[in-house]
Order: structure tokens, then sequence, then C-alpha cells
């Protein structure tokens, strides 16, 4: 028997997206750095930009057009230390309900300039409060460069930056393009410090669209632009001719709005939000864990972003527009894992910190004597599956307050699988996507789970259930970011219907 109940997920991993997006807009945007095809103005000229800029703006925080919080961002001057500074500051809330209770995170993040030449940077810091769990990312200036101070868990850790030149220009670049009006298809190049891996990576930002309007009988222009990173995320953001960002939408789910105070401060939390994420199905599979093969249609809109994975084939009908989706996770599809993902999905980052000595003993403790890839990761599954007790309002804020705790839900144990897996140089990475909740509900719903990569090949498994081999019952979202988001935007009108369904004899 589980020790899951599989209905528990439906209103967990939507939150879990929220944050992983929320932290990029504020302090990734924050560090773009210099855009290679940028004419940059004289410093006057951008003294003048800048306080023209100054001042306060408030943005409503929407899932699914719900409202969910705000955040307020202030640009001003102060004096310290180092004579006169610009000072950015994003602060808010965000809440998000679940059938027992509305949780909230409270987020804190500024940054410091120097304002004059070279503008460069003096500190920043990125702070997030959920229930006791703090989690906080500072960089400051050093005698020998720039040093990340990150608190999680409780415990602090640094880690040096050998360069970082960055000014506030680099902040302001993308709206300094857009008051020298570019032309639609335009695009701007930019270096983008990610703050999750403490490393630069390459942004591109283009001209979607150049729109005129009368608001409260005043013209004003305004111009779409799609961001897109380095790990395929696309962000669209709409601003106003003199470079104000007045609206940001990631995959059709999340987005944020220039509202007045009175208005974005205002909260209507849908008790009912995250309950609806769920698609219902045409006739029960019975019980989920005996689903050995399972052959579904699924609706164009959602279907035609599903991609082939280890286990799951993705059949495009052309003659009637169809999507059909073939679920074998015992001899179905195999996936070959490419040079570059084993890279990435090895990688050390401030949320999975493989090199933190808790996570590599904790991972050799689990898996013992193993030898084979194969013999770790059924350990690995099998630890983590008895370690965090399943409790989905927990929800810690950090790996280390997962350690702490051994509390959380689906994210939490994809997460520390994750840590945990890497530790041990086992290329590992989570991934999303839709689970059958049982014949109660007849329903798919939202849920998270790993892959690891096995004598080259992909293999999917299920930490929070225990499953080293899946059942046939999980769909999976693309990897890439931006495509997922977008089927979760579709999943409102998502429909599956079963066309065949065998189960273990």
């Amino acid at each position: 028997m589980k020790k899951v109940k599989r209905e528990r997920l439906r209103s967990l991993f939507i939150a879990g997206l929220f944050f992983t997006w929320l932290l990029p807009m504020g302090c990734g945007t924050l560090f773009f750095s210099r855009p290679v095809s940028n004419n940059i103005k004289k410093d006057a000229t951008f003294i003048q930009f800048m306080e023209k800029s100054l001042g306060t703006d408030w943005y409503g925080v929407y899932i699914q057009k719900s409202k969910v919080g705000y955040l307020k961002s202030t640009s001003g001057r102060e004096r310290g230390p180092e004579g006169t500074i610009y000072k950015i500051q994003l602060s808010g809330i965000i809440q998000y309900p679940s059938r027992i209770e509305t949780d909230e995170m409270k987020i804190h993040m500024v940054a410091k300039f120097i304002s004059q030449p070279p503008f460069s940077i003096i500190c920043f810091s990125d702070k997030v409060v959920h229930r006791d769990d703090v989690s906080e990312t500072r960089i400051v200036r050093t005698s020998k460069g720039y040093e990340a101070i990150i608190t999680q868990g409780g415990k602090t850790r640094t880690h040096m930056i050998e360069s970082l030149e960055y000014s506030i220009k680099d902040y302001t670049a993308v709206q300094r393009w857009i008051t020298q009006n570019p032309k639609e298809g335009d695009k701007i190049k930019c270096p983008h410090f990610n703050s999750e891996t403490l490393a630069l990576e390459e942004k591109t930002s283009r001209i979607m669209g150049i729109h005129n309007t009368v608001i409260s009988g005043v013209k004003i222009s305004y111009y779409e632009v799609a961001t897109t990173g380095f790990d395929g995320l696309e962000v669209k953001e709409t601003f106003g001719a003199d470079g104000k960002p007045y609206r940001m939408v990631l995959g059709e789910v999340f987005e944020c709005r220039l509202e007045p105070e009175s208005v974005a401060t205002r909260m209507d939390v849908s008790g009912g939000l995250f309950v609806k994420n769920t698609v219902s199905v045409n006739q029960p599979l019975g019980d989920p864990d005996t689903v050995m093969l399972l052959k579904l249609f699924i609706d164009k809109k959602s279907g035609v972003l599903l991609k082939n994975a280890s286990g799951q084939s993705v059949t495009h009908i052309q003659a009637d527009d169809s999507v059909i989706v073939t679920l074998n996770y015992s001899g179905g599809y195999q996936m070959k894992a490419t040079k570059e993902e084993i890279e990435k999905n090895l990688t050390d980052t401030i949320s999975v910190p493989i090199v933190h000595p808790k996570i590599i003993q904790l991972a050799r403790n689990a898996v013992g004597n193993a030898k084979t890839t194969a013999q770790k990761v059924n350990r690995l599954v099998n630890f983590v599956y008895q370690y965090i007790e399943d409790d989905y309002t927990a929800n810690p804020l950090t790996l280390m307050d997962i350690i702490a705790k051994r509390k959380g839900d689906c994210s939490e144990h994809a997460k520390l699988f994750t840590a945990m897996a890497r530790a041990l140089g086992i290329p590992c990475r989570t991934v999303g996507g839709l689970v059958y909740l049982g014949d109660e509900y007849q329903e798919f719903g939202l849920h998270a789970w790993n892959e690891v990569v096995i004598d080259g090949i992909w293999v999917p498994i299920d930490p929070t259930w225990g499953q080293t081999l899946l059942d046939a019952t999980h769909i999976r979202f693309p990897v890439d970011i931006s495509d997922e988001w977008h089927i979760m935007a579709a999943m409102p009108k998502m429909r599956i219907e079963v066309l065949h369904v065998e189960h273990k004899k």
C-alpha cells in the first residue's frame, strides 16, 4: 500500500513551479549584463534616464487569472559609505491555497549600485521566507572580487565569484533599448547572471509587436517583447515607450500586471485555484500501480507539445488531427542521454548543492555497498521514499529544510533524490507531468518524479511512491520548461480519452 494517497498531489506541483519562476523574475532580471548589440548612450544621458525611472510601482501577481499576490518595485537614491547609490528593491507576498489552508511566501530583493561611472554593483540580496524557513543569497563586493553568501536551513556557506562586471547600465539594458525605438523583429543579446549556478548565460530579447492605444484619453505606444534564456524559458513582457514594464507573462499560467497599489494589494485568492488542475478521463483505469500499458488520445492543443521520453511514445496523426500517447515503462521507447544533458544534470546549484558535505554523506549512507549505478538508484529510491514523511502542507523552502524536517510532497521527494543522485555522479533531473489519481476521482493530476541516466539511457523513477519501474499512468511533460507551462495553461480544457489499457497479470 502506498504511503501517499494520489489525490493529495493535485494542488502541489504548480505552487513549486511558481516559486522557481519567481526567483528568476526578481533576481535573474536584476543581473541582465552588457548587451552585445546595444548602443550605450553617454553617461549624462543615462543618468537622465535613471532619474526619470526612479519611483515605486506595484504589480498584481496572478496564476491562471486568479490573484495570488503582489510585488512592490522601488528604484531610488540614498547615501551610503561609498557616496550616493542607486537602490533597487523588489518585495511582496505570494499566497497559494490548498483544500486545507492558504499558505504564504514573502520575498525581498535588493541591489545597490554606485550612481556615477562606472555604475558598478555594490551588493545584492535575495531573501525568501516561508513560515519558519528562510532562504537568502547575498552577493557582496570584496577586495578579492565578489562573494556569494548562501543561507539555507539555518546554515550559511560561501562561494567566491571570480568576476562580475556588472552595473546598473546592464540592469536597465532592455528598458533603455525600448526607449531607442527598436523595430518589430529587432533583437538584443544579453549575458545574464544566473543566481542559481552563479554563472553567466545568454538571453535574447525580441520585439514581437509595437502597438498604439488610447488610455483615459491619452495616446500611448507599447512594445511586446519575448525573452528566451539559455534553458529555453520564454518570458513575454509588455513595456511602455519609456521602458516601464507593464506586464510579464510566463507560459500563459503566471502573470504580473502593473496596477495601482489599492488594486495590486487587494487579494482575492480562490480556494479552488489549484484543485481544478486535474483532467477527467472517460473511463476508470483500476489500480494505477498495476497498469503496465496505457494508450491515450489527447487533444491537439495539449498533445502537440508532448514529446517522446523513456517509456512514452507520442504519435501525431495528421488525418484526424489527433495525438496518441502510449505509455509502457517496462519495455517501451528508450531515450538516449546527450553529452550536454549529462553535463547539465550533474551541475551543482544554489538550490541543489550537491557538493555540500551533508548531501554527500547522506547519499553515501543511502547506497551503502552498492556497486552498479542501477543498484545505487534502487537504494536511493527506497531511501527517499522512507526518509520523507508525506505532508503536502509542509512545503519546506530549501533542500536543507527538506533534510532537516523530513516532510514534504512529490516536489520535495524529487528534489532530494536529484541532489543525492548527482552527489554520487549519477546524472539526474526532476520532471513533471500527470498521473492517474485513482478510480475514486477518475482524473489525472499534476505530479513530479525523476529521471536518471543508466548505461546512457534516461530511466524514469518515482521516489514519492517508491517506484523503480513506473506504472504506466505517468504522462511526462516536456523537459523544456516553457512547453511544460504551456501544457499546464491548457489543462482546464485538456481532453484525455482511454484507447487501451493493460494490467499486470
